[in-house]
């Protein structure tokens, strides 16, 4: 039985390296019989978590913006594979945004709890 795989591709350039290892991945996943979703983080509005601890403590985050959707897409994941861009030896900014703003999919998400 398949897992559920979510490829997360962090490259703001739609040719990049980064982006073809992201579907190349996906593409091996579902060839391997497992639910593949690839998501972009290419023209999405990720604003940067402020802190504000609302998930913790059990409540929607206040920022409006596209993080909110990514993480519902995180949660019933059973592998998450990202594929960010490298920018001065560090992950590009906007993966390592996205990465503090799926805070509140760590006690839920299956991949997450399993990850260590």
């Amino acid at each position: 039985m398949g897992k559920n795989v979510l490829v997360v591709s962090a490259s703001l350039r739609p040719t990049s390296n980064s982006h073809a290892l992201a579907l190349a991945f996906a593409e091996g996943a579902r060839e391997a019989g497992h639910d593949v979703e690839t998501v972009s983080l290419r023209g999405k509005r990720i604003e940067f978590c402020r802190g504000c601890q609302a998930c913790q403590a059990g409540a929607a985050c206040p920022l409006n913006d596209d993080a909110a959707a990514i993480v519902e897409r995180i949660v019933p994941a059973d592998a998450i594979a990202s594929a960010p861009p490298t920018h001065f030896l560090e992950m590009a900014g906007q993966m390592h945004t996205m990465h503090a703003r799926s805070n509140p999919a760590y006690a839920a998400a299956p991949a997450l709890r399993h990850a260590s």
